[in-house]
């Protein structure tokens, strides 16, 4: 009698835990505040390399791995969480467990402030005995409003190029004629956004003062896109936001991605919105 008492209120006991009302309200991630960061390299002499956030594995960017010379680290900008952050820079390897993802380029904390987009240059040489050495110079993106035309900056990252006047023509091969957009650009100068209307142009960079190209690129024209396809940003897609980053030629000892001259690469900042509403 009394063993039937206890098999009855175990019972009871289990169907109480069983039908246990759930908590209130919908259960929300603890989402910290987070910015938004990307890595270039901008380093002419070594091979490609691979960026680590080693204080963190949570909202941290994916590791950016084999990131070429005048390359982007996969996925552009990245979800960091918004603080002090610790990572490091290797030389690739294919083989994680080799020498070669030991030889550490840069070790570094940078503070990312929340709701903030920035760009990780990598620039300088690192072989030894070359000047200016390599390190991250981080640039804070102030990205402008979605523009009716577009937005277009540059950023001068071409070692031993000296400075440069920038210009604008239609295409690469156009006579170079009045004012540079801008003048006399310096190493590690990063310009202000410049609206532009939409269409084709080639970003040419001379000499201070002179009027012959010593680099010349043709911007991207992107795709303007439609119900079932996002835009891809560019010179003819209105609302593309883009910079233009000039590098420099690789040295003869490079053991990377080889370049004969100097030349420019272009970013989107931003993507175009969609003009065309899903179906």
């Amino acid at each position: 009698m009394r063993l039937s008492r206890f098999v009855l209120l175990g019972v009871a006991v289990s169907a109480m835990v069983g039908c246990s009302e759930p908590s209130d309200g919908p259960t929300t991630p603890n989402i910290p505040p987070l910015a938004y960061v990307r890595y270039i390299n901008a380093v002419p002499d070594t091979l490609g390399t691979t960026v680590r956030f080693i204080d963190q594995v949570d909202y941290s960017p994916i590791s950016w791995a084999n990131v070429q010379f005048r390359g982007l680290g996969q996925g552009n900008y990245q979800p960091t969480e918004a603080k002090a952050r610790k990572f490091r820079v290797f030389t690739y390897s294919a083989d994680v467990s080799t020498a070669g993802n030991t030889n550490i380029l840069v070790d570094t904390t940078i503070t990312f402030d929340a709701g903030k987009y920035y760009t990780l240059l990598h620039l300088g040489y690192a072989r030894a005995g070359s000047t200016p050495k390599q390190r991250i110079v981080v640039i804070t993106d102030a990205l402008p409003a979605t523009p009716a035309g577009i937005a277009f900056r540059a950023i001068h990252a071409g070692l031993d190029v000296g400075n440069v006047d920038i210009y604008a023509t239609a295409t690469t091969t156009d006579a170079i004629t009045g004012a540079p957009l801008l003048a006399n650009v310096s190493l590690n100068t990063v310009s202000a956004y410049l609206a532009r209307a939409t269409g084709a142009f080639a970003a040419r960079v001379t000499a201070p003062g002179s009027t012959t190209a010593v680099i010349s690129a043709a911007a991207p024209a992107g795709t303007a896109g439609s119900s079932s396809v996002d835009p891809l940003g560019g010179a003819t897609v209105a609302g593309s936001i883009i910079t233009a980053i000039a590098f420099p030629a690789t040295p003869a000892n490079s053991a990377g991605a080889r370049f004969t001259t100097p030349g420019v690469v272009y970013f989107i900042d931003k993507q175009p919105p969609r003009t065309t509403p899903n179906p």
